[in-house]
C-alpha cells in the first residue's frame, strides 16, 4: 500500500490508514492537560457496553483518593492503615513530571464519583459514586457534562 505520493506506508500507517486511529488523540489531550493541573470537570464515556459518566481528574488525584479509601477500609490499627496509605499514594508520583520534559502520551483515564449506566441510560444497581480507572483506547465517544440518574 502507499500514501498519495506513491511512497511505502509502513505497517503501523497501514494499520491508521485501514482500520483507522485507535486511541482518540483529542481525549489524550483532554487527559495531559488534567494530569497536568488541578482542573476536573464531568465527563461521560462509551465504553464497551456501558456509559460510565464522572469527575475526570489526574492520575494523581486518583491515586491519593484511591490510598485514602482503600486504607480506611482495610482491617488492623491506624499505623497499618497509614502504611497502607502510603504504599499506594506512591503510584501518584507517577503523574509528577520532571521539569522542562513533556510526559508521554496518557495511556489511563481517570474519574471520581463516577456512575456506571447501561446502553439505554438506566442506572446500573448499587450505582454510587465509585474511583474509576480505564484505558483511553477502550473508549469509543465521550461527551462533556455528566449524566444524571434523573434524566435516566
Amino acid at each position: 500500500m502507499s500514501d498519495d505520493q506513491g511512497k511505502a506506508l509502513s505497517s503501523d500507517e497501514m494499520v491508521v490508514t485501514v482500520e483507522g486511529q485507535s486511541v482518540d488523540w483529542y481525549l489524550q489531550s483532554l487527559v495531559t492537560t488534567v494530569n497536568s493541573t488541578d482542573v476536573q470537570f464531568g465527563i461521560t464515556l462509551f465504553v464497551e457496553g456501558a456509559i460510565v459518566s464522572g469527575l475526570l481528574v489526574g492520575g494523581k488525584r486518583y491515586f491519593e483518593t484511591f490510598a485514602e479509601e482503600f486504607a480506611a477500609a482495610f482491617p488492623g490499627d491506624a499505623e497499618g492503615k497509614e502504611e497502607i496509605r502510603r504504599s499506594f499514594a506512591s503510584y501518584a508520583e507517577i503523574y509528577t513530571s520532571e521539569e522542562g520534559k513533556d510526559p508521554p502520551p496518557p495511556q489511563f483515564i481517570h474519574l471520581i464519583d463516577s456512575r456506571c449506566f447501561s446502553p439505554g441510560g438506566q442506572p446500573l444497581p448499587g450505582n454510587r459514586g465509585v474511583l474509576w480507572r480505564g484505558k483511553i483506547n477502550a473508549v469509543s465517544g465521550f461527551s462533556l457534562g455528566l449524566l444524571s440518574e434523573e434524566g435516566a
